[in-house]
């Protein structure tokens, strides 16, 4: 049975028998797991080539992990699953860092999360893998609604009847009242719908959520004269060719892809075959250029522009590429943003704002002869209003933008185009 762990960034993973006697209790940011499972984390952590996905430190003489800045689904080698999610808040609740979580996925390109409905994130109350596995499932339904694609495929073997086109170099003439045929069947036993149903029967061994695991029995009784996948990685690769014959299937073999081969959004993929983990600072960033991208139509908005260069070295030649997050343009204004997911706190020194960052928008408002600079980092219970502007000069200054992943993303993009107008 999958043991599950829910936990947010920058949280502490324990071995749970170095703390039996102290009779602590998990939170999100504090969790215990199986010594077998903590060893397989802390391989990880050691392991080379591997992103930065957790770190190994000493407290009190125990050993503990730190989840890094990673969120979403790692598996270990014993079937526990870790789920992290981003911390939104000092006291995080389950439910709503989940629902933010979801509602970045849905921006990922080239991968299926942007099927993710309405009604999964309504469902975030339910563990991220069972979510997935919802969305999964009504893909399924409705191809089966559509009715399951058929090809035909040519079959080869020994017969004792002519069928389809004698294939005379392959007759074994020891026996010649056996005939060597080829002939096609229409049949629904092919490649896609192999990998449809192997990702099927190993999402009904996993799932542990009644509703799910009752539509999936529906699907299974459905698909059952079909076969299942050999070799999951060669029929990927053999679908890349037909899949203009199967155009309907398109998401629901992304979802297959993603499930079966656990694949995430990141470098780290192939090092972490059971993981579905995202860079949160690249989630963030996307998910908020695409809320300015759709909804502030009113501004030319541009995606990490790569139009200028720090410097020319001495023979001239353009080095150090500038690439802004998002620059804004209207009646002749510019204005440069820069999207960070880090932990701003207006009661400390220098806010928690990274000095280079302020360097790193000095150069693009040089560069880009900007009117207005801002760093948009994510909201919480201490930041929920702009700070004061940082001036550079009696001309350029920036500011610091608290940005809500709870509320409705045009809510919240057009409370920062009014902010935009009226500075």
């Amino acid at each position: 049975m999958i043991k599950h762990f829910v936990i947010t960034e920058y949280g502490l993973v324990r071995r749970a028998s170095d703390y039996l006697l102290s009779g602590r209790g998990g939170t999100l940011s504090d969790v215990f797991v199986s010594d077998e499972t903590f060893a397989s984390l802390k391989q990880l952590a050691f392991k080379e080539n591997a992103d930065p996905i957790l770190s190994f430190t000493i407290q009190k003489g125990r050993e503990c992990l730190r989840v890094k800045n990673h969120i979403g689904l790692l598996q270990t080698p014993d079937g526990t699953q870790l789920e992290i999610l981003p911390k939104i808040a000092n006291n995080s609740n389950t439910t709503q860092a989940r629902f933010c979580l979801l509602k970045m996925l849905r921006c990922v390109p080239n991968l299926p999360f942007q099927t993710l409905s309405q009604a999964h994130l309504q469902h975030a109350q339910l563990p991220l893998w069972e979510i997935f596995i919802s969305a999964f499932i009504t893909e399924m339904e409705k191809l089966t609604r559509q009715g399951i694609q058929k090809s035909y495929v040519t079959n080869e073997g020994e017969q004792p009847f002519l069928r389809g086109k004698w294939l005379i170099n392959r007759q074994n003439y020891i026996h010649p009242e056996v005939l060597y045929m080829a002939h096609d069947e229409f049949q629904s036993d092919i490649v896609p719908n192999r990998l449809l149903k192997t990702c099927l029967l190993f999402l009904a061994k996993r799932s542990r959520y009644l509703s799910n695991q009752t539509r999936l029995r529906q699907l299974r009784f459905v698909w059952d004269e079909v076969d299942t996948s050999e070799d999951i990685i060669v029929d990927f690769e053999k679908i890349n060719g037909l899949m203009r014959h199967f155009n309907r299937y398109e998401k629901a073999l992304q979802w297959a892809k993603v499930l079966l081969n656990q694949q995430s959004w990141n470098t780290g993929g192939k090092d972490l075959n059971d993981s579905l983990l995202f860079p949160t600072e690249r989630l963030f960033e996307c998910y908020v250029a695409l809320g300015f991208k759709k909804y502030l139509s009113d501004f030319e908005v541009t995606y990490q522009e790569n139009l200028h260069f720090l410097v020319n070295d001495h023979a001239g030649k353009k080095q150090f590429k500038l690439r802004p997050d998002l620059v804004l343009r209207q009646n002749r204004r510019t204005q440069v943003l820069d999207i960070k997911w880090k932990w701003i706190e207006p009661n400390i020194s220098n806010y928690g704002v990274e000095q280079s960052d302020l360097y790193q928008l000095y150069a693009y408002g040089q560069k880009y002869k900007a009117n207005q600079l801002f760093l948009i980092y994510p909201s919480h219970e201490s930041f929920q209003h702009p700070l004061p502007t940082f001036h550079y000069d009696d001309v350029l200054g920036l500011t610091v933008i608290p940005f809500d992943l709870i509320s409705p993303l045009a809510d919240e993009i057009e409370k920062i185009k009014d902010f935009l107008i009226n500075l």
